[in-house]
């Protein structure tokens, strides 16, 4: 059955992450000369300090030989893991001697065996005692040290540290990278038997393990620092990586050195705690690694959901892994729809898109296929432009990103923009065309005048004068309308009273409204304030909406209504509200979006520019023009800013 010393040491070397430096800093454990054999090979592997000071043998010496080299007369087939032999000891130059020796078998497969060399007065049951508590310590300790995380593990292990060693200080010190200065991060005992730091001097001597006692040279400020605290003993051993000291692992005491106190076994915990603070370190950057690649990733799902475009990610067999909310509205597809479809399945029409993916594969990436259409779920056509972009890593291709970018409201407004260009173009030959027109009309129009008076009254061409006449004022009436339009505006600010100018323009259309059995009615809000604007051109704007509301109610008469109210809904910038209502039979709904726009009418002999000069009046006066129609009824809202005395 194997022994306690056994099972601790077959658990270290059980661990995957043990090393061989690890195994022999164990066999340094044992206070009895030791030597370690593999008995598959039948070769010495070690010898601890003791038994090289006993036999004079250093392990260069015994470095590939067998072990009767050492022990002449060991039988390694017939061992057993805690027997006890009197074997035969060989010594570099002396006589051989004969001892009593313990073998401990330290791996699960009986392949290591630690021979120790037991004093004639060992008493095993007092020797495996304390040796079990101290095993018992180290396997506490190195459990702690594999949990890697050293902000709540290393207290514990400190206090492990005293009591492994018997200690009654343990200190850890580490090297500051931007200072040069060691500082005390951990500490278990008296926290005045250590200093809160030490110059970077003390990590340059002591980059082997040391034992100073009281009454030794003093050569580092730890050293110093004990002398003057009356500290007896302080025993250091550096934490090093690849070769170079981080850091210190200091204890120390104020009583005679206990026997649990050596080096060596100090050095094996130093080792397993630079071993735990690499492993934190690797877990610490691995965790803000990972965060980080967390952020990353979130950011990018945010930005691909929000957007504009649409966007696929094609696995390498070109099925299809997700698409963004945009491209499920563009295609009219939902997400879980897609998933591991083909992508011909889905993006249908594109006829270049298959060579860029296939350019794709090759790791190279299509900006743009040029302008193509793809279709929607429903079967309707649009324009997109797709970029192709390869998704590598290490040359490997991981996936291939498509972004669709729909182009229809770019064509639409491109094909807008054309039209108000040519509409430009038309505007100008139209305003020279009215100014060149307009004195042929007039001449026209006075020789008929002359041409009807010298007829008799009777005559009856008279009735085709009349009607020469009046198509004349027309067509001057049009070219006037077309002028206005064309021409800038100049408009020449006063402080207008609303009351009094609307009373007056509802005075000067009485004589119409009673010929077309109109009633007027008037509201004016009190309170209401002064507007700044161009009498002559607000005239215009009155006269084609009140010329409007009149010829809607030609037929059936009823009333007209005009209100004045505040808008003080921006409270900084009072506006008036001006309505004109009527009770006409409305405007149809596919005019109502154009109304404003210049040549939309539903006049039979409108000019369709009435509406249009209107609304550029109004805008130049810093105001706007809204309509609300419905079967029944018209009502045009003007707002034009108050006059607030600048």
């Amino acid at each position: 059955m194997k022994s306690f010393t056994s099972q601790f040491t077959s658990n270290l070397l059980g661990r995957s992450s043990l090393g061989v430096d690890e195994v022999f800093a164990l066999v340094n454990l044992y206070e009895e000369p030791c030597a370690l054999i593999d008995l598959t090979t039948d070769r010495l592997l070690f010898l601890n300090s003791q038994l090289v000071k006993q036999t004079a043998f250093s392990n260069s010496d015994l470095r590939e030989k067998s072990t009767g080299f050492l022990f002449p007369n060991l039988d390694l087939k017939s061992l057993t893991s805690g027997e006890f032999q009197e074997i035969e000891l060989n010594r570099r130059a002396l006589a051989a001697v004969n001892v009593r020796v313990r073998f401990d078998f330290i791996d699960p497969n009986a392949r290591w065996v630690v021979i120790r060399l037991l004093p004639r007065n060992y008493q095993e049951n007092d020797e495996e005692s304390r040796l079990e508590k101290l095993f018992a310590q180290i396997i506490d300790f190195v459990k702690i040290s594999e949990r890697a995380n050293i902000e709540n593990d290393i207290p514990q292990m400190m206090d492990l540290v005293c009591r492994i060693l018997n200690v009654d200080t343990a200190c850890l010190f580490q090297a500051e990278p931007t200072f040069p200065t060691l500082k005390r991060i951990y500490l278990s005992g008296g926290p005045s038997d250590f200093p809160a730091e030490l110059p970077s001097t003390d990590l340059v001597r002591l980059v082997e393990p040391v034992l100073w006692k009281h009454g030794n040279r003093v050569i580092t400020e730890i050293h110093r620092h004990a002398r003057i605290n009356a500290v007896e003993y302080v025993a250091t051993a550096p934490l090093k990586q690849d070769d170079a000291a981080i850091g210190i692992l200091a204890v120390c005491g104020k009583g005679q050195i206990p026997k649990e106190m050596r080096i060596s076994v100090l050095e094996f915990i130093a080792f397993q705690l630079m071993d735990l603070i690499q492993k934190s370190t690797l877990t610490r950057n691995l965790e803000e690694k990972i965060l980080s690649e967390q952020k990353k990733i979130e950011l990018r799902n945010v930005t691909v959901e929000n957007m504009q475009e649409g966007a696929l990610l094609l696995l390498p067999d070109l099925t299809i892994a997700e698409i963004n909310p945009s491209a499920e509205w563009m295609l009219g597809y939902a997400d879980w729809e897609v998933k591991g479809q083909p992508f011909d399945n889905i993006l249908i029409g594109a006829d270049r898109l298959m060579p860029a993916l296939e350019d794709a594969k090759k790791g190279n990436t299509t900006h743009n296929i040029g302008k193509t259409y793809l279709n929607r779920r429903n079967g309707q056509s649009f324009p997109v432009q797709i970029k192709v972009i390869p998704v590598m890593r290490s040359e490997q291709l991981l996936g291939i990103e498509i972004l669709l970018i729909d182009i229809s409201e770019n064509e639409q407004s491109k094909a807008l923009t054309q039209q108000l260009e040519h509409r430009a173009v038309l505007g100008d030959y139209t305003a020279a065309f009215a100014h060149d027109v307009r004195n042929p009309i007039n001449n026209i129009s006075t020789g008929i005048q002359l041409l009807g008076a010298k007829l008799p009254p009777d005559d009856p061409n008279q009735e085709i004068i009349t009607r020469v006449q009046n198509d004349c004022t027309r067509l001057n009436h049009l070219m006037e309308s077309f002028l206005a339009f064309s021409r800038p505006l100049e408009l020449k600010f006063e402080p207008i009273d609303l009351n009094n100018y609307l009373q007056r323009i509802i005075d000067r259309w009485r004589p119409k409204f009673a010929k077309v059995n109109v009633t007027p009615v008037i509201h004016i809000d009190a309170g209401i304030t002064r507007i700044k604007g161009d009498p002559r051109s607000l005239d215009q704007v009155f006269t084609n909406l009140i010329s409007n509301a009149l010829d809607a109610m030609t037929d059936t008469g009823d009333m007209l209504a005009i209100r004045a109210v505040m808008n003080n809904d921006i409270a900084s910038h009072p506006n008036i509200d001006i309505s004109i209502s009527d009770n006409g039979p409305g405007i149809p709904e596919d005019i109502k979006e154009h109304i404003f726009e210049p040549f939309v009418t539903t006049r039979q002999k409108g000019t369709g520019l009435g509406l249009a000069i209107t609304k550029q009046i109004v805008t130049a006066h810093k105001g706007s023009i809204s309509v609300n129609s419905f079967p029944g009824g018209t009502v045009f809202t003007i707002r034009l800013p108050a006059d607030n005395g600048e």
